[in-house]
């Protein structure tokens, strides 16, 4: 048998900016408003104890600081809007697409033949909002590849389903268990 490997033309290729990215749950934007008011609370409260026990005795550097508090408070939530209005993923025949980020966007294509298991997991939070973790992981990391995080808890079982069959083999090609 003579090995082979010809050459692919770019423009053959397919392109994932083409590809049909599925949304992920509403209740994730909630999810993600509480985590960024937990984190402004905790700074709220360094604040606080700054503002009480300044060493400096200059009022005006407390109130500065508690501007600067505000300004990054509207940003972090700026943020974990677009977050959620960036994030998407997408299933396909033989890869699962994921694509994050808001400074720097990322876009994660995993082959189903190079997965070795995946997993949901759910916080507290996600708990309360009925939402949960989909962790794919493939050969010779310690840690997921690929998170995706604002999937309804029904959504994230049927993807691992899919997963989990298109691992084994199992199921027809391209439905969605």
């Amino acid at each position: 048998m003579i090995f082979e490997n010809a050459q692919v033309a770019v423009t053959d290729l397919p392109h994932a900016e083409a590809v049909d990215f599925q949304r992920l749950s509403p209740s994730y934007r909630t999810v993600e408003v509480i985590a960024t008011s937990i984190l402004f609370a905790f700074l709220l409260l360094g604040w606080l104890a700054f503002y009480f026990v300044n060493p400096f005795k200059m009022p005006w550097l407390s109130w500065m600081v508690l501007a600067v508090w505000a300004v990054l408070f509207m940003l972090g939530m700026k943020v974990a809007m677009k977050r959620f209005a960036a994030e998407g993923y997408a299933l396909r025949e033989h890869d699962i697409l994921h694509k994050h980020g808001v400074w720097w966007r990322t876009l994660t294509a995993i082959p189903f033949n190079r997965m070795q298991h995946c997993e949901i997991s759910r916080g507290p939070v996600e708990s309360a909002f009925g939402l949960a973790t989909l962790k794919v992981y493939t050969a010779g990391g310690s840690g997921s590849d690929l998170s995706i995080e604002g999937l309804t808890m029904a959504e994230a079982q049927r993807i691992k389903e899919f997963i989990t069959g298109k691992i084994g083999g199992v199921g027809k090609e391209g439905e969605l268990i």
